[in-house]
């Protein structure tokens, strides 16, 4: 056997390597993916069967759709104050940490219904690295939410943060921008939730 001939094998070895970690880094489970022009959810591996199929992915940081309240308790201590729509409760939680004096703080609104949760909201001008929602947080732009997500299904002004909203429906996710970026991201059980 020709010596010549390993710097070859071992050149095709570290493209399959690269070639299936890009194709992983890509597919991250627990996550939305657009590709080919369609945007899906990649379930965690060994998840199968949920009902709905994107439940999986309906998570923003540490919390997810489908806990109690006592675990988002538990996580967030009480919560800052809590208001009624419908059958579902939203409760306010500010995110501690270090802001800027004179900046508005960060905070979550998270949707109870009968002890469960059924809505998370992240909301705020400052970036909140730990929080991240199918790997965007606060402050990404709206360019690596195209990239990450594709085009939205419907797009509307939101004039209270003069900014525009994105939905990407039959997904009950939803994308407020402001001045760029990304300065809210929704998710809940079902749409209109």
């Amino acid at each position: 056997m020709s010596f010549d001939r390993y710097p070859r094998v071992f050149s095709f070895a570290v493209c399959v390597a690269l070639a299936v970690s890009a194709a992983s880094a890509q597919a991250v489970g627990g996550e939305f993916s657009y590709s080919g022009g369609e945007l899906t959810c990649v379930p965690d591996a060994g998840v199968t069967g949920q009902q709905p199929p994107y439940l999986d992915c309906l998570q923003i940081g540490p919390v997810r759709i489908g806990e109690t309240m006592r675990t988002v308790s538990m996580k967030f201590g009480k919560a800052r104050q809590a208001t009624k729509r419908g059958s579902v409760t939203d409760r306010l939680y500010p995110i501690k940490g270090d802001v800027p004096a004179g900046q508005p703080v960060p905070y979550w609104v998270i949707g109870f219904e009968d002890q469960r949760v059924v809505s998370i909201q992240i909301t705020g001008d400052l970036r909140v690295d730990q929080y991240a929602f199918s790997s965007l947080r606060l402050g990404d732009t709206e360019e690596k939410l195209l990239s990450k997500f594709g085009p939205a299904g419907f797009n509307q002004p939101a004039p209270r943060i003069n900014g525009v909203m994105l939905g990407y429906s039959p997904y009950p996710v939803t994308f407020e921008i402001k001045d760029g970026k990304i300065y809210t991201m929704r998710v809940s059980e079902a749409i209109g939730k």
